[in-house]
């Protein structure tokens, strides 16, 4: 076994591990799918479903797609979704959550390979999925993306991102790596992507996550604290933290 498939055997492993906490298991994980991970969900979806409602898209790639918490939503307003994922018992769980939408496929894939034609998808998301690519691997990841869009296609990226490389590692997911902004920028403009726009979305010491996580915010208000909360880093543009996570939008050239 290479370096790389060993690399995504334990991203496979740690995922599968994170299956039985439910459809929001993946997101803050320490949590166990609880109401912390629900709104963190909640501003991922706030951050992410306005920039694909109303456009004209008729496919789109879920890459990394978990539980399919977000291909669920995307399916309500595009003709046909497939969501790809690298660990088994996370899709068991995505069928599970999608299994009203027919226009949604899943399949198993390691993402450096995607099993799709050129010009496959109008869009494509990857929700803290590539902080997953070994380094070595990240432009091969956008290269495939990018030959499956077509012409004028959208990449939207929602990741973990550091510049202080004390925090861009951490033990408990050896796999996980928070790169600096930069590097993600320069790795889709050699596969060539430009980017249109790049901004936080959320911080993890930001007061709202504290006020969904206690109780103090009944979970039907999680999307409005989440709108404000993705409304509020999109404006300072500049965040000020140790990490946070960074919203791209790449565009393939028309």
């Amino acid at each position: 076994m290479n370096i790389e498939s060993r690399h995504y055997h334990g991203v496979a492993a740690h995922y599968d591990n994170l299956a039985g906490h439910g459809i929001y298991g993946t997101l803050a994980p320490h949590n166990r799918g609880g109401r912390k991970s629900e709104y963190v969900g909640a501003v991922f979806d706030a951050a992410m479903l306005p920039l694909i409602r109303g456009q004209r898209f008729a496919s789109l790639l879920d890459f990394g797609c978990g539980t399919g918490v977000f291909s669920r939503q995307a399916a309500d307003l595009i003709e046909g979704v497939v969501g790809v994922d690298v660990s088994p018992l996370i899709l068991d769980v995505a069928r599970g959550v999608c299994a009203q939408m027919p226009n949604v496929q899943l399949l198993l894939i390691d993402g450096e390979h995607l099993p799709f034609g050129d010009v496959s998808f109008d869009c494509a998301v990857a929700r803290e999925t590539l902080c997953y690519v070994p380094d070595a691997r990240l432009e091969i990841v956008f290269a495939e993306v990018y030959r499956t869009l077509t012409p004028g296609g959208r990449f939207l990226v929602i990741d973990q991102v550091s510049n202080d490389p004390y925090w861009q590692t951490y033990a408990g997911t050896p796999q996980q790596v928070k790169r600096a902004p930069s590097d993600i920028r320069s790795c889709a403009a050699r596969a060539g992507f430009l980017l249109q726009d790049e901004y936080a979305v959320r911080t993890p010491r930001f007061p709202a996550v504290y006020l969904a996580w206690s109780g103090l915010v009944p979970r039907f208000l999680f999307p409005k604290l989440a709108r404000f909360e993705t409304t509020w880093h999109r404006k300072r543009r500049q965040p000020v933290h140790r990490w946070w996570d960074a919203m791209f939008q790449f565009v393939k050239p028309p």
